[in-house]
């Protein structure tokens, strides 16, 4: 997952990997409010300048994305005759199952914590523009044919839309199999009857009742 990062974008991402494990053990224990970065910085055995040269704030931890780098360095061949959102999720569900399972549990833990401050939610809405922004430079340089610019941008921002409200109401749509349910939802044309299209909505609930563990219980799927 990590192939398309050089040697020091690696490192630098082990480092603040093992940091976010570190300071989410924290954050379980005794609340985020109550933990500082000494006690974060002392858990990991650096110093509070190490800390600040990964993450300048403590919400950095939460509210910075490193997976949104590395899905935008990978962005697979788009086709401008298919379902654009379609193609964006099945790639960023590839990508996440690349995961190595110590990075996916951080990642799934920092979207429990992420969502359930409405701080922290209000402070990465205002960073979705920008990242809306270089997923669409994103689309543009890896399509394979002449693509309108502001369909585009319309694609995209319909599928961010779509996953972060889904993802309110549960962490776990950043599982795999809940990303490629949207999809196959996006290429249903979003049904919105409680009748049509059932069976797709359905698999989004399922999926989404899972956890960084796996699949719900229920073994669907």
């Amino acid at each position: 997952m990590t192939a398309s990062l050089g040697l020091r974008e690696r490192k630098k991402l082990r480092t603040r990997v093992t940091l976010r494990r570190v300071a989410y053990e924290l954050f379980r224990e005794q609340g985020f409010e109550e933990t500082t970065v000494a006690q974060i910085a002392e858990a990991a055995e650096v110093s509070q300048a190490t800390f600040f040269r990964y993450f300048a704030t403590k919400d950095a931890l939460i509210l910075e994305d490193d997976y949104d780098a590395i899905l935008l360095a990978d962005v697979p061949p788009i086709d401008p005759g298919e379902n654009l959102p379609a193609q964006i999720l099945r790639g960023g569900a590839d990508e996440f199952e690349a995961l190595d399972p110590d990075e996916r549990e951080i990642e799934m833990e920092r979207g429990r914590l992420l969502y359930s401050s409405p701080k922290l939610r209000a402070a990465q809405a205002r960073d979705v523009e920008a990242t809306e922004e270089a997923l669409v430079r994103a689309v543009l340089d890896n399509v394979t044919g002449p693509a309108d610019p502001l369909a585009v941008r319309a694609a995209v921002g319909a599928m961010i839309g779509a996953v972060s409200a889904l993802a309110r109401e549960n962490p776990a749509m950043m599982l795999p199999e809940a990303m490629r349910a949207v999809a196959d939802l996006f290429e249903a044309g979003l049904p919105v009857s409680a009748t049509a299209e059932a069976g797709l909505w359905d698999s989004v609930r399922t999926w989404s009742a899972g956890t960084a563990d796996g699949p719900p219980s229920n073994g669907a799927g």
